[in-house]
Formats: structure tokens, C-alpha cells, sequence
């Protein structure tokens, strides 16, 4: 995948290259729930999306973090914060 400033959460799951349950394993993060993240009919607490990011940090070998993907959900923010680079 080519380096750029903003990734969406969609893009990255597209073009995974380990499988939704090696993610999980990696993130601590239940399978079902990442699918529901990566779907967006799951808000997510703060700390669970750092825990996906980091983890799709190594994957992508490249610093991931809230500002630079958009489409997560997060548990007390308003839709449009999610979007603001």
C-alpha cells in the first residue's frame, strides 16, 4: 500500500495481509469486534482503537494513529470529529 498522510479504516482492512483472526490475536482484540469496527456498527473506546492501531502499525510497518485514519468509531465523539485530520 502506497505512504500517504490519511488512511481510512476501509482501506486498511481491504488490503490486510494477515488474516482478521491473526489481527485480532496481535491487537487483543476479539475477532468479532474488529469486524464490527472495520464494518462501523461498532463505536470503540479510545483504548481499543490504540490497540488496532498499533497493531496495524507493525503490519503496515508505518506510524498509524487517530489522526491519520479516519472511519473509527469512537465512544463519545461526535460523527464529524472522526473525520478532522
Amino acid at each position: 500500500m502506497d505512504q500517504k498522510d490519511i488512511y481510512t479504516l476501509r482501506e486498511l482492512f481491504e488490503n490486510l495481509p494477515i488474516s482478521l483472526s491473526e489481527l485480532a490475536r496481535q491487537s487483543r482484540i476479539n475477532e468479532v469486534t474488529l469486524a464490527r469496527i472495520r464494518d462501523g456498527k461498532h463505536t470503540t473506546r479510545r483504548d481499543t482503537a490504540n490497540r488496532l492501531l498499533t497493531a496495524l502499525s507493525r503490519v503496515y510497518e508505518r506510524s498509524l494513529s487517530l489522526q491519520h485514519v479516519t472511519g473509527i468509531r469512537i465512544q463519545g465523539q461526535e460523527q464529524s470529529e472522526e473525520h478532522v485530520a
